[in-house]
């Protein structure tokens, strides 16, 4: 395993970052941020991996991308399986919904092939399902309590070697 330097006298970049994004506001959508926040507390996190919040928007965080071996996205998704499933999209991550409100923001799935076009970043899409969005703080019941199984998931992907991917 290899380490990627930053300018002298910075700290050692990690090569793997994983990013959780969504809206806190936003009950279930902000998953992502949730599993991110307890991820980067948890003892089992590889020493070779960053966690950050992204929020809402994955591109403002391209600059902390750059330079990484692999970057994983945890977001959720509103899809017809099991609330709380995880999901593993790589390369192509067909049959996901590219919606965009509007003009001023890109779903998730569109800055990825953004960053990963312009930027040569390589991405892994971890889609935590949910049944629905709604102007809330917290997470629902049933997802939180489906918040350890979550972290056993992404820290497995976290686990991946670097070279299989």
């Amino acid at each position: 395993m290899h380490f990627l330097l930053r300018a002298s006298g910075a700290q050692i970049m990690k090569p793997v970052l994983a990013i959780g994004l969504g809206n806190p506001l936003m009950g279930d959508d902000g998953v992502g941020c949730v599993v991110a926040e307890r991820l980067a507390s948890d003892s089992r996190l590889p020493e070779y991996a960053e966690v950050i919040c992204g929020g809402s928007d994955l591109l403002g965080c391209a600059g902390q991308m750059e330079g990484r071996s692999r970057v994983l996205v945890i977001d959720a998704i509103q899809r017809d399986t099991e609330l709380g499933s995880v999901v593993t999209f790589e390369g192509a991550r067909s049959g996901l919904d590219e919606h965009q409100d509007h003009a001023h923001h890109l779903s998730a799935i569109q800055a990825i092939r953004l960053l990963e076009m312009i930027r040569s970043i390589r991405c892994t899409l971890l889609g935590i399902s949910i049944s629905s969005v709604a102007l809330g703080t917290g997470l629902s019941p049933e997802l939180d309590a489906g918040i350890p199984a979550i972290l056993n998931r992404v820290l497995q992907e976290l686990g991946r070697p670097l070279e299989v991917l």
